[in-house]
């Protein structure tokens, strides 16, 4: 599976907003730490509070929250709402796979089914909280320690 550079860039959001410990981040603030053009940022805040997974908040200090204790987010979440369907090839998705001309037979499509069970199995059990726990580097800003 390859990860798109915006669902990357959402990842990265979820991150700093879970290191932030509810710190309300606005979009320009976000940007900066994680590395992302602020346009960009705004259209992956935008898409992630209508997903449901942040909110905003109006007014001069104002800005995005999760919505959700990080413990509950996990990166499965983040990366179907902005990637879809988790299946390496059309033919190995769990809901209406592409009809393949090469089904009878094929050996190929229960190692792709694997590969999607695996790669979703990784993505269920990593969550926000235990991302924020373990982050270090640029991840953090200077003076701020993650508290959980």
């Amino acid at each position: 599976m390859w990860i798109s550079r915006k669902t990357d860039y959402a990842t990265r959001a979820v991150l700093a907003l879970a290191i932030a410990d509810g710190e309300r981040l606005n979009a320009q603030d976000l940007s900066r730490r994680v590395g992302v053009p602020e346009p960009f940022m705004k259209q992956i805040l935008m898409q992630l509070r209508d997903a449901g997974v942040v909110r905003s908040e109006r007014g001069p200090s104002g800005g995005y929250r999760l919505n959700h204790d990080p413990a509950e987010i996990t990166l499965e979440r983040i990366v179907r709402i902005f990637q879809g369907q988790l299946a390496p090839i059309e033919c190995a998705t769990r809901h209406e796979p592409q009809p393949c001309s090469m089904e009878i037979g094929c050996s190929l499509r229960d190692v792709w089914a694997e590969v999607r069970d695996a790669t979703i199995a990784i993505l269920e059990r990593t969550d926000f909280a235990t991302l924020a726990v373990q982050a270090g580097g640029p991840w953090v800003p200077v003076g701020l320690t993650t508290k959980r």
